[in-house]
């Protein structure tokens, strides 16, 4: 180190008294603006010496004045013609005065605009890098979404160039001082790709699984969110919900994950639980909320690791033998003959005529005398109403010691259910609405204000 001292400095001498004397040997465009000076990025500039010793060119301003500079090499390209440096300017007019700036640390320049391209430098958080060329490169993902950006080919202050993606980078205007319109918004990767890696179910879904309470309107593989990053949408899928969510960018706004252009907003809890609100503003989202009800525009969901599929074809065996179990009691306790249909009929002067189908339909007449509510909701202009029926309904302790069991009656004219508990009698049925629960959760109440109806067998008025 001590021999090769001296040869430097003398070399330096030996430069600078050639360059003050020497003439030009060619034009430069200047890629990286020299810092106090007028040779901006993109401006052009005489070229007097070049040494591969120290790795310098020795540059004028242009600018009348005798001064000359010595600059690294990578910052300056090198022409023959002032007209070859000016079609280079040309070339790179709208990104002459933009650099990158690092958003986070250890964000690699590849030596390709891929993802998989090979790193040949880590830029520190906040490091500013020259952008030289926007270029076409491979779609960056995180999980199944993909991100949005640019490739670039950029200059590091150590001469390196390669190629970054803009989606973890600011972009800086040197002549305005602002990031200009293309700056790309910033996201929480991680919670994007957990987002869009998953499926995700509501909450309620692991009580009815570790408890065995599946009840099947709230229970569907249809039901839960659903990312599709390729056709840029989200979806809600629950009962009597079905919302789909088009966003044109994903942000961050704290802990939560914005939807551009839609009212979604989704907050990760975990790696397995989140938060997703729309038309509600995330910080008046109760957090400490149970269950989910129609009509509510927030929700959790869960990932769940148990069989769903399994799950839904227990319950569906369950509701089957509840519903044999009915039609099987309601003959031996009334002792009444099969006909071979294994048609139940009741009827009364105030409840109506009450047909129920073992495969699984019902017919309900001349409900006109019930108070209103206590049949399902139907079109009034029709003179009966039809629909289906599912027995197996779940009751609390105190119920199950006044009623033998329930059925939920779905009217074709609207779908909505009604839940309904009973007692099987030697002359009939009585029955009882009952206050609709919440997912997962057993009857408790009926609605005392609409009474009971009463229904005899034939034979039995």
């Amino acid at each position: 180190m001590r021999r090769r001292a001296p040869f430097l400095i003398l070399a330096v001498i030996i430069l600078s008294s050639l360059a003050s004397c020497s003439p030009r040997i060619g034009w430069g465009f200047v890629l990286w603006t020299v810092k106090g000076t007028s040779a901006k990025a993109g401006s052009i500039i005489p070229v007097y010496l070049k040494s591969n010793i120290t790795k310098v060119f020795v540059i004028g301003l242009g600018d009348g004045s005798k001064e000359r500079l010595e600059v690294p090499l990578w910052q300056i390209e090198m022409f023959a013609s002032k007209s070859a440096a000016a079609k280079r300017a040309a070339q790179m007019a709208d990104l002459a005065s933009i650099y990158l700036i690092a958003d986070r640390d250890g964000l690699p320049v590849r030596d390709a605009p891929t993802n998989t391209g090979k790193r040949v430098y880590r830029l520190r958080e906040s490091e500013m890098v020259k952008a030289l060329k926007r270029v076409d490169g491979e779609a960056v993902y995180t999980g199944s979404e993909k991100l949005p950006g640019d490739w670039y080919e950029v200059l590091t202050l150590d001469g390196t160039r390669g190629y970054v993606f803009s989606y973890t980078v600011r972009i800086f205007d040197e002549n305005s001082g602002n990031a200009p319109d293309q700056k790309v918004a910033q996201t929480d990767s991680a919670a994007v790709n957990t987002i869009f890696s998953r499926t995700w179910r509501p909450a309620w879904y692991a009580s009815m699984l570790d408890e065995t309470t599946v009840d099947l309107d709230y229970f569907s593989l249809r039901f839960g969110l659903f990312g599709d990053a390729i056709n840029k949408q989200v979806r809600v899928e629950l009962p009597a919900v079905s919302k789909v969510f088009p966003y044109s960018a994903i942000s961050q706004e704290g802990d939560w994950t914005v939807f551009e252009s839609t009212d979604l907003r989704i907050k990760l809890e975990s790696d397995s639980s989140l938060l997703a609100s729309w038309g509600l503003a995330g910080e008046a989202l109760p957090e400490d909320f149970a269950g989910w009800k129609p009509g509510d525009n927030f929700i959790r969901f869960i990932v769940v690791d148990k069989d769903i599929r399994e799950a839904i074809r227990s319950e569906e065996a369950r509701r089957s033998d509840a519903s044999r179990r009915f039609f099987e009691a309601a003959v031996a306790n009334s002792k009444m003959k099969d006909d071979g249909t294994g048609i139940l009929k009741y009827s009364s002067p105030s409840a109506g005529t009450l047909e129920m189908w073992p495969s699984g339909l019902y017919s309900w007449k001349d409900t006109l005398f019930l108070p209103a509510g206590f049949p399902p909701s139907a079109d009034d202009s029709a003179p009966g109403q039809k629909g289906a029926i599912t027995f197996g309904l779940r009751l609390s302790g105190d119920l199950a010691k006044l009623w033998q069991g329930g059925f939920s009656l779905y009217p074709d004219s609207t779908g909505q259910r009604s839940d309904y508990v009973y007692r099987l009698e030697t002359k009939g049925l009585t029955l009882a609405k009952a206050t609709l629960a919440p997912p997962g959760l057993p009857l408790t109440d009926i609605d005392k204000k609409l009474g009971m109806a009463t229904f005899n067998l034939p034979g039995n008025q």
